[in-house]
């Protein structure tokens, strides 16, 4: 959404006109991107008493419109504290989004005055309704970043294969390999996702198998950074690629916390939630 300066039959505060004097309406931003997730923190600053009343009176509320012009991706935003924080899929998005924020009513709002109008509005009162844009905070476009190629390299070094010793559990992982890293399934177990991970729990499927064989690499690959043996080997220096393009380094990984977990889901875009909506969505069509 691209924002004109434009006339407006009511007093409108933002960085175009002159509707309001001494008030302002600012927006500080935090977007990064990570993987495959685009990670975004507005803080809003509002500086006119009036319209901070209505905020805090449930009769108008912060807004924020997120489009993505190349793929006709769109999404609103509402909250009436004064931080937003959003996660989008850089699958739905490409090449930039366009943030822009607004001040929006709720409610109808009989005879609203400002003592920080333009002298032009001396004096006056202003019937509004609910939807109306009373005030628009400054704007921003993130170019979008992605790294597709280490994206898609990470099929390439992953291999699923069956396995005889079941002893070892039903998924075991090997990383001796130089070329792959190696999922053993058991046989019935392999079976099983090889039919059901082609169509209805295809993202389900993903999450139980390679989460769990992600977290244990990413353990290993911690340990054994300084072994030269190890970091050589190609799947290694994939997957360290990958994390320092977005902003991790292996010896800061810490085994004893719940980093390695929130990079695993960060590096496959939260397969967790996905799963839970993938179950969801079958839980409807059974009923």
């Amino acid at each position: 959404m691209r924002i004109k300066n434009r006339l407006s039959p009511y007093p409108m505060l933002d960085n175009y006109g002159d509707d309001y004097v001494d008030s302002s309406f600012t927006v500080d931003y935090e977007v990064d991107t990570q993987f495959k997730e685009i990670y975004g923190k507005l803080s809003f600053k509002l500086d006119n008493k009036e319209i901070l009343e209505l905020i805090e009176n449930n009769l108008a509320e912060y807004t924020v419109h997120i489009e993505c012009p190349s793929t006709c991706y769109r999404n609103i935003i509402r909250a009436t504290e004064p931080e937003i924080e959003f996660k989008l899929d850089t699958l739905d998005i490409s090449r930039v989004i366009e943030i822009r924020t607004f001040i929006v009513l709720r409610e109808d709002i009989k005879q609203f005055f400002s003592s920080k109008f333009h002298p032009d509005y001396a004096g006056q009162k202003f019937d509004l309704f609910a939807h109306q844009i009373i005030a628009i905070g400054t704007a921003m476009n993130y170019d979008v970043q992605k790294d597709d190629k280490d994206l898609d390299s990470l099929p390439s070094i992953i291999q699923i294969v069956k396995m005889k010793d079941t002893k070892r559990g039903s998924l075991s992982v090997n990383t001796d390999n130089d070329a792959y890293i190696i999922i053993g399934l058991t046989e019935e177990i392999y079976e099983l996702y090889a039919s059901l991970g082609k169509n209805t729990f295809k993202e389900t499927i993903f999450s139980l198998v390679l989460i769990p064989a992600l977290i244990v690499v990413l353990q290993r690959m911690h340990i054994s950074r300084d072994d030269d043996a190890v970091n050589s080997m190609h799947w290694f220096q994939v997957i360290e690629s990958m994390l320092e393009s977005n902003g991790f380094e292996l010896e800061n990984l810490n085994i004893e916390n719940e980093s390695l977990l929130s990079i695993c889901q960060s590096i496959f875009a939260d397969p967790i939630a996905r799963s839970f909506k993938e179950l969801e969505k079958s839980s409807e069509r059974m009923c």
